[in-house]
């Protein structure tokens, strides 16, 4: 044997349907060392990449799998150090005998081959001796390559707005109820003083009683359930009363959601974000406040993704109105800060080293005690989210599709797969600056009459008439046409019409016959379109509209999707004087711009 601890390594596993306790205890097995091994690698694996409690669970299976499997000619003090090939081909073996396993179709085989590789590497990375042989074998390639599972699908637009209602409906809600059980929290005292007999004690009971591994107050609650003291907060505590045997986990579960988020809460803020901005699902649930960097209009949040060993920083916008109920990517994070305000101030005082994690939330452990801990994301609350809905969201219901969601957006608006990457995948070329060639073309309004079929003719981008549409009313011709469409304009169409068209049949960015699908979002970048001066309103609304997506979108993205309309917006606006912008702004805003939910993009 070696000098190797093989003493239990302590793991809890808090899962969405149950906290399980993985203790490893080395010596259970048949060969103790290399389980004392990949234990400790781990543990260390856990604790310095911030694994979820889902994932690490995953790595703990595939840790049993190999231990259960391993040949029985494998010397019992073999370890991942000892000489010979001993190790190596014991590793060959139970990899070769994993196929046969599992069907063909399977992803278990590569998956426990990529985990065990993984946890070996931790192993050598933290200085710990190792074979060559090992080594390399912990470098090569997974011997099953996946199976031959089926890729995941988008969901559809319809299923994206459902999504999306669902989770902010979903947050609505937990705002409602936090500042229900923070009202009620703020006047309650310590029950073991006046007893458990009103429901703000109780909930100053959980918090502050609850934290302690020592005591035990689920009794408490169960009698005060069943006395309807809790029935103020909620008619589903009633309901508890008519069942036989009253659930004291539940019940402490839903007294929770009074003070913290539950992970349903906190997946509703993930899908939104990850909706916003088209990040990875792990790369959200990593994120720490010192990961939030604030400036004027928007959150810089600094993203990581694990297995691509990258880091990136994304431009999180905020509403210009400071209620802290917008439902932009800067917004949801402020109010995400604000929801778990209460358990970050638990985990702080506990020492918790997640307390400044930004998905954090309070649960209850095995041991009937209440701790501070950064949210695991298993699949419950997302596919919980999403049975919710109706009508039915397709399967499989993986968070996954939401990033997949939001690049077919991206791609159907940029009509271009590599320029809906964004900034988190590699695009061979980038357009590095808006394009300088300004295609607006601007008339004098006493030369539109002369100098219109000229114009035409040669124009390649939109016409801006420094005039009023009434003076040009009598005008022949698609500029004619165009001043008394703007003149007998309803309000709705104006909304959905920031200039006017020329050839709605005929657009550039359209198949010939078919009626143009990007107004507005493509008109300032449009041979078909002449702008009035009465639309200046129009323009200054549409231009906070492109500058919000400035401030959401990787500058690349912007350049090639909306820099050219931002050039050519504000060389309109450059044609009028001080006062006219001035008093045009007014206007402006009284004007709401519809934009399709189409052309929206990721900015919803």
């Amino acid at each position: 044997m070696t000098d190797i601890d093989l003493a239990p390594r302590p793991m809890l596993f808090v899962l969405p349907t149950a906290n399980l306790d993985g203790t490893l205890a080395p010596l259970d097995f048949a060969h103790p060392v290399l389980a004392a091994e990949l234990a400790d690698a781990l543990i260390d694996m856990r604790r310095a990449m911030g694994h979820s409690d889902g994932t690490a669970y995953q790595y703990r299976r595939a840790l049993i799998s190999l231990l259960l499997g391993l040949p029985d000619a494998l010397p019992r003090t073999a370890g991942l150090a000892s000489p010979g090939n001993a190790m190596i081909d014991a590793l060959h073996a139970w990899e070769s005998a994993l196929a046969g396993a599992y069907p063909p179709q399977s992803t278990i085989p590569y998956r426990y081959g990529r985990q065990i590789r993984a946890l070996i590497r931790v192993h050598s990375a933290n200085g710990r001796a190792i074979s060559e042989a090992v080594l390399r074998w912990a470098q090569a390639r997974v011997l099953h390559q996946g199976g031959e599972s089926t890729p995941l699908d988008e969901f559809s637009n319809a299923e994206r707005i459902a999504i999306r209602d669902a989770c902010r409906a979903r947050i609505r809600e937990l705002e409602t109820r936090l500042a229900t059980g923070r009202r009620l929290l703020a006047s309650g005292v310590d029950p073991r003083l006046k007893g458990w007999t009103r429901s703000a004690d109780v909930l100053w009971g959980i918090r502050h009683l609850g934290s302690r591994p020592q005591t035990t107050i689920e009794g408490d609650i169960l009698r005060a359930c069943a006395m309807g003291v809790l029935d103020d907060l909620d008619a589903d505590f009633a309901d508890e009363r008519a069942v036989t045997q009253i659930d004291a986990g539940r019940i402490t579960r839903r007294l929770l959601s009074y003070l913290y988020p539950t992970g349903e809460d906190l997946v509703a803020f993930r899908s939104l974000l990850q909706l916003e901005t088209g990040a990875a699902p792990e790369e959200w649930s990593g994120v720490r406040l010192t990961d939030i960097e604030h400036s004027t209009g928007v959150l810089r949040v600094r993203l990581r993704k694990a297995r691509a060993h990258r880091t990136r920083t994304v431009r999180c916008a905020l509403t210009a109105a400071d209620d802290r109920k917008g439902w932009r990517a800067g917004d949801l994070i402020l109010r995400l800060i604000a929801v778990t305000e209460l358990a970050r101030s638990e985990a702080t005082k506990a020492g918790v080293s997640d307390a400044d994690i930004l998905f954090l939330t309070v649960q209850r452990t095995t041991s009937r005690h209440l701790v501070a801990r950064r949210e695991s994301f298993s699949r419950y609350p997302f596919t919980s989210l999403l049975t919710s809905i109706s009508p039915e969201i397709s399967k499989p219901y993986d968070s996954r599709r939401l990033r997949k969601t939001v690049k077919s957006v991206r791609a159907a608006v940029l009509r271009s797969a590599d320029a809906a990457a964004g900034d988190d995948h590699s695009i061979a070329v980038y357009q590095r600056h808006y394009a300088q060639s300004t295609t607006v073309h601007v008339l004098a309004g006493n030369a539109v009459n002369a100098a219109q079929n000229q114009v035409f003719d040669r124009v390649r981008g939109p016409v801006f008439v420094h005039a009023a549409a009434s003076t040009v009313n009598d005008v022949a011709g698609d500029l004619g046409t165009a001043a008394a469409a703007e003149l007998s304009s309803s309000t709705t169409e104006q909304g959905m019409n920031v200039t006017q068209c020329t050839s709605p049949y005929e657009s550039p960015f359209t198949p010939a016959g078919r009626l143009c699908e990007h107004r507005p979002s493509m008109c300032f970048a449009c041979p078909n379109a002449i702008v009035f001066a009465d639309h200046l309103p129009r323009v200054l609304a549409y231009r906070e509209i492109l500058r919000g997506h400035e401030n959401e979108m990787p500058p690349a993205q912007f350049a090639a999707v909306h820099g050219q309309q931002l050039v050519n917006v504000e060389r309109i606006l450059g044609e009028f004087s001080p006062a006219e912008i001035e008093n045009a702004r007014t206007a402006h805003e009284t004007v709401a711009v519809h934009l399709p939910l189409t052309q929206r993009g990721v900015h919803l």
